[in-house]
C-alpha cells in the first residue's frame, strides 16, 4: 500500500500506454515519461513499438465483435486472453527497450461494444461500453498499477464515453494564432477543431463514422487482401455517386456532437447492406472500394462543414492514422476541402514540435489519462468524470 501512495504522490512518473484499435492489426505500446499533469505538464515519449496480432486471435476477436456471432464463453475467455496479449506485448517492449523504471501502464484494451445511445431495458434508459482485456492479468503479470476502463466513467455520468483523443489535442496542439483541425483515420475517423486560444470547454469533438473500416471488409471480401495499400485497388474504380449520395443520408452523420460511434452501427451486417446495393447498381469490384473510400473522405468533409466551418475559420488541417497513408482517401479528402490547407501526419512526421510520431498517439493518450487518473483529475470534456479504474498486482508481485 506504501507504494501506491508513493506513487499517487509523484510529480515524475512513467507510463505505458498499451491499446489496440478498431481494425485489430496491432497491440500499440509507448513508454512515456510525465512531469506534473494537466496543462502545466511535460510529456516525452521515450519508446513505442506495434505488435502484430496473429491472424487467427484476430479473426477470433473480430467475430465475436457481431450480436450475432458473438458467445458469451468466448468474450469471457478473450477477456483475459486479450490481458495476456498486452502484457507479452509489454514484457517484450521492456526488454527491447531496456525499460528501467516503470510506474503504472495505462491500457485501454480492445472495444466490443460501444453504445452512446440509450437503451430502454424496463424503466432504465442504459447507455454502455465494453472494452476487454482483463487489467488484473496485466498488473499481476508486468507487477505494477493498470488504470484501465477509460470510458464508463464518463458514460456514467451522461456523456457518450468516446472519443477520448481530443484532451490530449487540447494539451498538444492548441495555438495562439492559429485555428486548426486534427483528424485521425483509423477504424472509425474522429476530429478535434481548436479554435485559436480554445478553452478545454470550447473544443469541438466527435467521432465521423467509418475510417478505414468499410474500406478493409471490402479488400478482404473482394480482393482477400487484409486491406488496401496505398488505395492502389480504389485508385483503379470510380465512386458512384448515386450510392454515395445515398449513404451520406446515414442519420449518424447529422446528428449534433458530441458524438460517438463504432462497429455497433458500422458493422459487417451494416458492409451487407452496401454490398448488395453495389451488385444492384453492377458497380465492379474496383468501383465498389473507390465507393467506399470516397465515402469515409465525404462524410468527414460534410461533417467539417456542418459542425465546425459553420462557428469558425479553419487555417489547418492535419490527418493522421491509417487512412493518411492511403492517397487516394487523401485526394478525396483534399477534394471534398478544396478550401483548407490539408497536411498528411505521417507515421515519422511531427507536427510543429511535437516530438510525437502520429503511429504513436493514442498509445501517449492512454498513458496520459492514466496519470491525469493518478493524479485525480479529470481528463473527460463533457462531464467532471475521473477516467478510469484501477487494477493492482498482488503485494508479493508489486515493483517499488
Amino acid at each position: 500500500m506504501q507504494s501506491l501512495i508513493s506513487l499517487l504522490r509523484k510529480r515524475e512518473r512513467f507510463g505505458i500506454g498499451v491499446l489496440s484499435g478498431t481494425s485489430v492489426d496491432g497491440i500499440d505500446v509507448g513508454y512515456v515519461r510525465f512531469i506534473g499533469t494537466g496543462e502545466r505538464r511535460t510529456i516525452e515519449l521515450l519508446g513505442f513499438h506495434t505488435y502484430p496480432i496473429a491472424p487467427a486471435l484476430r479473426c477470433k476477436i473480430v467475430e465475436n465483435f457481431s450480436p450475432e456471432s458473438a458467445r458469451l464463453p468466448m468474450l469471457s475467455s478473450l477477456n483475459f486472453l486479450i490481458g495476456e496479449m498486452f502484457a507479452d506485448a509489454i514484457l517484450t517492449f521492456q526488454k527491447e527497450f531496456k525499460v528501467k523504471h516503470l510506474d503504472f501502464v495505462a491500457s485501454h484494451g480492445q472495444t466490443f461494444w460501444h453504445q452512446p445511445q440509450p437503451l430502454r431495458i424496463g424503466r432504465y434508459k442504459i447507455r454502455s461500453t465494453l472494452q476487454l482485456g482483463e487489467s488484473a492479468v496485466v498488473a499481476n503479470r508486468v507487477g505494477v498499477p493498470v488504470v484501465s476502463d477509460f470510458r464508463v466513467a464518463d458514460i456514467a455520468l451522461g456523456g457518450e464515453g468516446a472519443p477520448l483523443a481530443p484532451y490530449l489535442d487540447w494539451l498538444l496542439f492548441r495555438h495562439r494564432t492559429r485555428s486548426r483541425v486534427l483528424i485521425n483515420i483509423g477504424g472509425i475517423s474522429n476530429l478535434t477543431a481548436l479554435k485559436a486560444r480554445a478553452k478545454l470547454s470550447e473544443v469541438i469533438y466527435f467521432d465521423c463514422g467509418p475510417g478505414n473500416v468499410m474500406i478493409d471488409m471490402a479488400s478482404q471480401l473482394l480482393f482477400h487482401r487484409p486491406f488496401d495499400k496505398d488505395g492502389a485497388l480504389a485508385a483503379r474504380g470510380t465512386p458512384s455517386q448515386a450510392l454515395l449520395h445515398q449513404l451520406l443520408r446515414e442519420p449518424y452523420y447529422r446528428r449534433k456532437p458530441p458524438k460517438s460511434t463504432g462497429r455497433e452501427l458500422f458493422s459487417a451486417d451494416y458492409f451487407q447492406h452496401i454490398i448488395a446495393q453495389c451488385r444492384t447498381l453492377n458497380l465492379s469490384a474496383y468501383d465498389i472500394l473507390a465507393t467506399l473510400t470516397a465515402l469515409t473522405a465525404e462524410s468527414i468533409a460534410m461533417q467539417l462543414r456542418a459542425f465546425v466551418l459553420s462557428r469558425f475559420p479553419v487555417d489547418e488541417v492535419y490527418v493522421a492514422g491509417g487512412g493518411a497513408e492511403n492517397p487516394t482517401l487523401m485526394h478525396y479528402l483534399r477534394s471534398s476541402l478544396k478550401k483548407l490547407s490539408v497536411h498528411q501526419v505521417s507515421k515519422q512526421s511531427e507536427l510543429e514540435h511535437c516530438t510525437i510520431p502520429a503511429k504513436a498517439k493514442e498509445a501517449v493518450l492512454f498513458a496520459t489519462l492514466g496519470n491525469e487518473f493518478l493524479s485525480g483529475r479529470s481528463a473527460s470534456l463533457a462531464t467532471p468524470a475521473i477516467l478510469g479504474k484501477l487494477s493492482l498486482p498482488a503485494v508479493s508481485r508489486l515493483k517499488a
